[in-house]
């Protein structure tokens, strides 16, 4: 045995252990801090109904980058947003975004939600997702783009009954909860009175199809009548 007796040779290992696990921690840290900035290219794409393929006019399309800090797990501690925009599709059914290059004043770094683009208009199952890569590919660096960018992308329509429509609604509400609970929700009015809107008709068809939705005032009054 290589320690002259048990105590001391477990102590040796018990502190190789800890020195180990601080190395790693320490090197999973550096590599989760974000970069001093971060660019975006321009985001353009084209909304279709999935049944005919005619554009969608008026769909609501919001796009954020979502920054997060170190954990241990894989999902990270929000730490806010980089950017939040919004937009809506033409009659050509056309959205598009500017690119950009921002100053990274937190300790986050973008992941795949960069950007995270979510598409919605009422009598459609709304679109929404981030970029897909590759489990243990490297980082792609500050310079960012949407892998949505360039596509026909096709809405469905949405299921006739009230209640599968509020589960569907449930998931857009929580994608847009990070970027309402980061105080960006003035950034995104439109999708903000269209959910609302859309989640007071259901209620209104049927009780039970409850959608959570955020407080953006008395919308009754302004919501289109369906």
């Amino acid at each position: 045995m290589a320690c002259g007796d048990w105590d001391r040779c477990e102590t040796a290992t018990l502190l190789s252990a800890a020195k180990y696990l601080v190395v790693m921690i320490t090197a999973l840290a550096l590599n989760a801090c974000g970069s001093p900035y971060y660019t975006s290219a321009a985001i353009e794409a084209w909304v279709v109904d999935a049944d005919t393929g005619q554009p969608i006019e008026g769909a609501v399309v919001t796009a954020n980058w979502q920054l997060v800090g170190f954990t241990l797990d894989t999902g990270g501690s929000k730490r806010g947003q980089l950017a939040v925009m919004e937009t809506t599709t033409d009659a050509n059914g056309r959205f598009f975004f500017q690119g950009f290059t921002k100053l990274n004043l937190s300790f986050g770094e973008l992941r795949d939600q960069d950007p995270q683009i979510l598409i919605f208009k009422p009598g459609y199952r709304y679109i929404g997702g981030g970029n897909d890569y590759t489990m243990g590919a490297s980082s792609p660096g500050p310079h960012r783009k949407s892998q949505l960018s360039g596509k026909r992308l096709q809405m469905s329509k949405a299921d006739p009954d009230p209640r599968k429509q509020a589960i569907d609604l449930t998931s857009l509400s929580t994608n847009i909860a990070n970027i309402w609970n980061n105080g960006d929700g003035p950034s995104i009015p439109k999708m903000l009175k269209a959910l609302a809107c859309e989640s007071e008709r259901l209620a209104r068809r049927d009780g039970r199809a409850m959608v959570p939705y955020f407080d953006v005032g008395d919308v009754g009054s302004n919501c289109e009548s369906k």
